[in-house]
């Protein structure tokens, strides 16, 4: 039986096919905001988080699974394939890193690959189907992780903020600019690097100019493959609107939605869209 394991950056909550031949789980991220704290699982509110941290005054703090929670995933017998969101935007990469070094000094033979996605949601998805579709298609070890290693390298990602509560929490956007964009309805527009870090692109001003600003930087880009991933916090209508356009400009490309989980609600924020391709 191969284990396919993930941090929640990956926005995806269960993984179908796998019976007799691989199971998928979760590790949670938890997000303090203030007093309480808030555990990406299942059960976690989503809006409710979001609203105690549009109207809390600092910044809240996130915590990525700690080696043991990654190596309890390891541990049962046969091979494992592991994502974390991007090591430049956090600690879970090197934790799971660390629960694999503590498992193979006790068994060498142990199998594991630790797959950091340099990206968060949609990209990191797209590498856990791409896991799923290896195994089922016989391939061994060492060339699974070849291949996933690969395939993270080439895959991009972008995003649409219509929210700034972290950006000024952060000190990366003044208060009165990012009250004044919210207000106007301006998005910021934002890549990620092939570091895995982030930076702004540019800003579109309404729900149809970010659209038009998105597609057409995925057209200079160039999608990676034959799908394209968008994850929205709390809004299908542009999720569903983008879609249409990009099914609309890259013929024969296949778009899914999903929604965010609690992580990426909480960097995307209300409205917000993450797009792997």
């Amino acid at each position: 039986m191969w284990h396919i394991v993930s941090d929640t950056s990956c926005d995806l909550h269960s993984l179908e096919g796998g019976e007799g031949v691989f199971d998928f789980e979760t590790i949670p991220f938890t997000i303090r905001i203030g007093s309480r704290e808030y555990v990406d699982n299942e059960d976690m509110p989503v809006e409710e988080m979001l609203t105690a941290n549009e109207n809390h005054s600092e910044m809240a703090q996130t915590s990525c699974p700690s080696p043991e929670d990654w190596r309890a995933k390891f541990a049962p017998e046969g091979p494992v394939v592991a994502f974390t969101i991007s090591s430049a935007l956090s600690g879970s990469y090197n934790s799971a890193c660390t629960a694999k070094q503590m498992l193979q000094e006790e068994n060498p033979e142990k199998q594991i690959a630790v797959i950091d996605s340099k990206a968060t949601g949609p990209e990191t998805a797209m590498l856990v189907l791409k896991a799923r579709e290896l195994i089922l298609a016989g391939k061994d070890f060492g060339d699974i992780e070849a291949a996933l290693n690969r395939e993270a390298e080439k895959i991009h990602t972008i995003f649409a903020l219509a929210s700034y509560h972290n950006l000024i929490k952060a000190g990366r956007v003044s208060r009165l600019i990012g009250f004044i964009a919210g207000h106007l309805g301006f998005w910021g527009i934002g890549i990620g690097s092939d570091e895995g870090e982030i930076s702004i692109r540019g800003k579109a001003r309404g729900d149809k100019s970010m659209i038009r600003f998105l597609t057409e930087e995925i057209k200079k880009i160039g999608p990676a493959g034959m799908e394209i991933r968008i994850s929205h916090c709390l809004n299908e209508k542009c999720a569903a609107a983008l879609k249409e356009q990009l099914e609309e400009t890259f013929r024969g490309i296949r778009v899914t939605l999903m929604k965010t989980r609690g992580l990426d609600s909480f960097y995307a924020e209300r409205r917000g869209l993450i797009i792997g391709f």
